[in-house]
């Protein structure tokens, strides 16, 4: 969910757990979202029935197939930006920062 999204629902969103994998996000079906997603990236094919028939029963088919559409396109784009070697910009590093994470250039 973009930070402006979570603004306009009123949402208290913590990132933290995105890397970490404790704790709540403050985002609906959150668990069941990362699950998922955690499934997709890593394209565990044992994971990836279960984790989209969970989120399916909390959030409904129609939500599970968005879910299934931003992780295949994000990974997409992703991939294309690292193909072409496209840097992380400065406006990254505050969430690179919270989530633990390293940008190559960059001391946090």
């Amino acid at each position: 969910m973009l930070r402006a999204s979570a603004r306009e629902s009123g949402l208290e969103v913590d990132l933290r757990p995105i890397a970490t994998g404790v704790g709540p996000t403050g985002v609906p079906q959150g668990r069941e979202i990362m699950a998922f997603t955690d499934a997709v990236v890593l394209r565990d094919l044992d994971e990836l029935p279960e984790a989209r028939s969970a989120l399916e029963a909390t959030a409904g088919a129609e939500f599970a197939d968005r879910a299934a559409l931003v992780a295949g396109n994000f990974s997409m784009m992703n991939r294309s930006l690292d193909a072409i070697g496209a840097p992380i910009g400065k406006h990254g590093l505050p969430t690179a920062s919270l989530l633990g994470v390293q940008i190559p250039g960059h001391l946090l």
